[in-house]
């Protein structure tokens, strides 16, 4: 997953620099990036539906090939439209990865380290995504394919290592009736969890920045305060992982939204950047629990022939979330002004704050549950 969020976070940028360069407007560039996550949200369900037919080893060693491939070909390709096919191809490699490894750490995890293991996993997304643009754009400075044809070699070797080392879960195909059997209702918290991170990643990712420019911050300052988002979620991972195991994970998880529901009204409150870099560490912190917490309830409430298309679902979910958080946190800074990319936000954090309880009351989880 390192690997592969390595990629994610080389390619986004260095792809919008190559098209730029060919003349293509800021609206196709914008189109190719949305192409890759439109393929995740469509492929996920789907490929889960797989993962719980042929298991989920296949599943991830054809998607980290298929990834590699896709990302080597744009170190070669010319023509615009192109562009949209492979970060089509790359979207469905993306979602083979992300479903086949959630589904394979759930499948291997015991209750009591499922999230801890799970924040090893979300760990391992934001090392890479942080580290994605820094070293992508360094090597493309040398020369432009280098970093393509790195991402190939490195993924190749993923591939490979999975093959030889992860043991392969066993496929449940006989005991499937329907792609949609068995999904139960308990899955509305987690996949609910994932619908508000995606939406919450996308959406500030796309336009912190934009807010930060109009409060007249300045450029290194602006970066400083969107890398604390990044720290505060690396650093944050594997101690709230460690609790949710030991206090419960709905317990946790109504905590963190709890937490950012206030964070994200504080942060309209000032334009400081000492005070921007605290609260985002502490949104990075607390939004960053609601990737791996989800998964491992996830884990605890499906049975291991359900696993992957549960997984699938969440996916479905984040992908949704990713794809309409930007156009809609900026069509309400439009209509109601800049602070609601941060109000909205905590409207939804609050919601998804009384869902949990909500959800428990209706359908009590048992002694062995999530906590």
């Amino acid at each position: 997953m390192a690997i592969s969020y390595l990629g994610v976070g080389l390619v986004a940028p260095l792809i919008s620099l190559v098209l730029h360069e060919r003349g293509a407007s800021r609206f196709v560039v914008g189109l190719v990036g949305t192409t890759m996550f439109a393929a995740f949200t469509l492929a996920s369900f789907p490929l889960g539906h797989t993962t719980d037919k042929v298991g989920a080893k296949p599943v991830l060693v054809c998607g980290l090939a298929l990834y590699g491939i896709s990302i080597l070909l744009f170190a070669f390709i010319e023509q615009t439209w192109l562009f949209f096919v492979v970060r089509a191809v790359e979207g469905v490699a993306a979602a083979a990865i992300s479903v086949a490894t959630e589904t394979m750490i759930n499948h291997l995890s015991e209750h009591k380290e499922r999230a801890r293991r799970m924040g090893y996993y979300a760990l391992s997304v934001a090392i890479g995504w942080a580290l994605g643009p820094l070293s992508g754009t360094a090597l493309f400075s040398i020369r432009q394919w280098i970093p393509f044809v790195g991402c190939f070699i490195f993924s190749g070797a993923a591939a490979i290592m999975v093959s030889m080392l992860v043991p392969r879960v066993l496929s449940n195909d006989h005991t499937l009736s329907g792609v949609a059997a068995g999904i139960s209702k308990r899955l509305v918290v987690p996949v609910s969890g994932g619908l508000l991170y995606g939406y919450l990643m996308s959406s500030l990712v796309t336009l912190f920045p934009l807010y930060l420019s109009r409060k007249g911050i300045a450029d290194i300052e602006m970066g400083a305060i969107i890398t604390s988002v990044i720290v505060g979620a690396i650093a944050a991972q594997i101690p709230i992982a460690k609790l949710a195991d030991r206090f419960g994970k709905h317990s946790t998880l109504l905590a963190g939204a709890i937490l950012q529901a206030g964070l994200f009204v504080l942060m309209t409150a000032q334009s400081s950047t000492p005070f921007f870099i605290g609260i985002a560490v502490l949104i990075g912190a607390s939004a960053g629990t609601l990737y791996p917490l989800a998964l491992a309830i996830i884990g605890e409430i499906v049975a291991s022939d359900r696993l992957g298309r549960a997984t699938a679902l969440f996916s479905l979910a984040f992908g949704f979330g990713s794809l309409s958080g930007p156009a809609l946190s900026g069509l309400t800074m439009d209509r109601l002004g800049d602070r609601w990319l941060f109000y909205l936000p905590a409207i939804l954090a609050a919601t998804f704050s009384l869902l949990i309880p909500a959800m428990d009351f209706l359908m009590p989880r048992r002694a062995s549950g999530t906590g």
